[in-house]
């Protein structure tokens, strides 16, 4: 009898153990985040435009598609080409909250850059879709259009190139406007401590892997590497919420 009852205590000890990882407690390695996807909110340069074909969109090869094929989240490709920052504000609720997002990396303000607009009236867009996501409790990347030294070096030189070319006369005046435009992306980082910053979207990319004769989009090659860049400096994050593949 004693012998049956030590069978049975152990029976029901396994079967305890067995419930207990489905009991609303979170296992190791599960994560708070889990069934939550991650939204890429942006522009032409979150879309996918350029990558396989010269002046048009391919979310296939976006970086977010290169994006989802390194995490277990699913990964939304909310871009959208010729977007300003007024824009995506204006798309905010049906895009990227009505997903129930776990985290969002945003990609905007290039447009507002080629349309000169002033850089006070981006950063008040971009402070609104940030605190509407704070609100929210949502893990928030902020990725800059705006590269290194290196890339800024490159950049004034191609946009004064292309500026002679006929429908391109307006980049002329682009390189004037980046200094208003770094301080705009710096004072935004320096006053929201509590997101992410995403500096690098362009090393291996900017003047090597683009969309020729598109002088402002990459190509597939260059959205994967841009992936990986974004990837690298989302790793922590998605390593405690063991969304990593």
């Amino acid at each position: 009898m004693k012998k049956t009852k030590v069978i049975l205590l152990i029976i029901l000890a396994f079967i305890l153990g067995l419930t207990g990882c489905d009991n609303g407690n979170s296992p190791a390695g599960s994560n708070k985040y889990e069934g939550k996807p991650i939204v890429c909110f942006g522009d032409s340069l979150t879309e996918g435009f350029g990558a396989t074909e010269f002046m048009a969109a391919d979310k296939s090869n976006s970086y977010p598609a290169f994006l989802q094929k390194k995490v277990k989240a699913e990964v939304v490709n909310a871009g959208k080409s010729g977007d300003t920052s007024t824009d995506a504000l204006a798309r905010l609720d049906k895009d990227v909250l009505s997903r129930d997002p776990g985290a969002v990396v945003i990609l905007l303000g290039a447009n507002d850059f080629l349309d000169q607009r002033p850089a006070i009236e981006i950063k008040a867009d971009l402070k609104v879709i940030i605190n509407i996501l704070r609100d929210e409790k949502i893990k928030i990347y902020f990725a800059s259009f705006i590269g290194d030294s290196d890339w800024e070096e490159a950049a004034i030189k191609t946009f004064l190139l292309y500026s002679s070319f006929p429908g391109f006369e307006s980049y002329a005046g682009l390189p004037a406007l980046l200094p208003d435009y770094k301080k705009m992306f710096s004072e935004l980082i320096s006053e929201n401590d509590d997101i992410e910053y995403i500096a690098d979207i362009w090393t291996g990319v900017w003047g090597i892997n683009m969309s020729y004769p598109d002088p402002i989009h990459p190509n597939a090659a260059g959205y994967k590497i841009m992936a990986d860049l974004i990837f690298n400096e989302m790793r922590e994050y998605l390593k405690e919420n063991n969304l990593i593949r």
